[in-house]
């Protein structure tokens, strides 16, 4: 009797293990040049896409490969595992597809939408209730009419960042000026917005009749830019304007400072190269229009400074995602 009553207890606790089993996150494995597709990357442009980590679908992987079929022509392979997660059944290939292009990069973004469909369907499947019984109808009884639901495909989600630089500006102050940038990014698809502050260290200029002041720079800008996705690579095309505060201070016996607002339009290019999966270095070059050029003057005539027509700025910086 007592070794009836253990061996139930031991088929119980048994039972309660295999409930309590943890269900397994979805893995992506990647098999391509690592210049153009880095998993980190394509699993966060499915998330994008789904509008959620790629880790919360369970008991499902994807595979990737891609490989160079001859010049100037590349082949994608991927393949949905189902059952991974599961002891009560094998895994196995539930579907496969193959896509042929020019550029390893351009089958990765191809991968990342694939996915995603794969996921959608999925998840439609799982929603979609089982077909009802066919009775049949009585007489003088109404046909019956069927209801559709159509449940739209979630956006993907704002991906917020944070960015330390270091910039450089050449005509917006008498000489090259270095100074200091901090970026807080919020990306969505290929949107992505900045919102940016930057203090210039001062410069010394020197204008007619010899003349002399220092010029300082502090400003906040916002840019829109379209932001494109390469594997680890993120392009940037953006624009946008700028305020800030442009002062001089003339070096004579009595010295006065002169503030006037800063406004100007920008264009900006560059890219961000991804280090990890929350990490990257921006690199971005731009061309800046002011709006205004006042004159920085002496006594009421000698000019000491007028900024340039057009500014460039530079800046290199460490990203920090979210």
């Amino acid at each position: 009797m007592r070794r009836g009553r253990a061996f139930l207890l031991v088929a119980a606790a048994g039972l309660a293990v295999s409930a309590a089993a943890p269900v397994r996150a979805a893995q992506l494995t990647v098999e391509a040049p690592a210049s153009c597709a880095d998993p980190t990357t394509l699993a966060d442009e499915v998330a994008d896409l789904i509008g959620r980590p790629l880790t919360e679908i369970p008991d499902i992987d994807f595979r990737i490969r891609i490989a160079e079929t001859s010049p100037r022509k590349w082949r994608l392979h991927l393949e949905t595992v189902e059952g991974q997660g599961s002891t009560a059944r094998a895994s196995a290939v539930s579907g496969t597809r193959e896509i042929e292009g020019k550029s390893c990069s351009e089958l990765a973004e191809a991968a990342s939408v694939a996915i995603a469909v794969s996921v959608r369907s999925m998840e439609a499947a799982e929603r979609t209730p089982p077909p009802a019984a066919v009775t049949p109808a009585l007489p003088g009884a109404s046909p019956a009419t069927a209801t559709v639901v159509v449940s739209s495909s979630p956006r993907p989600a704002w991906r917020p960042s944070v960015t330390v630089g270091l910039v450089t500006d050449t005509g917006a102050l008498p000489s090259t000026s270095p100074g200091l940038e901090l970026e807080g990014d919020l990306q969505r698809g290929r949107l992505r917005l900045v919102l940016l502050g930057t203090w210039f260290t001062s410069q010394e200029g020197v204008g007619t009749g010899g003349a002399r002041g220092t010029f300082q720079l502090a400003l906040g800008g916002g840019l829109a830019c379209f932001a494109p996705r390469r594997g680890r690579w993120t392009l940037l095309a953006c624009g946008g304007g700028e305020l800030g505060r442009l002062a001089g201070t003339g070096l004579v016996a009595l010295p006065e400072t002169g503030t006037l607002l800063w406004r100007a339009i920008r264009a900006d290019g560059g890219a961000t190269v991804g280090l990890t999966a929350n990490a990257a270095i921006l690199l971005r070059a731009g061309i800046v229009r002011p709006l205004a050029r006042p004159d920085f003057v002496l006594d009421q005539h000698e000019l000491v400074y007028r900024p340039s027509p057009v500014a460039v700025r530079l800046t290199a910086g460490l990203q920090l995602g979210f």
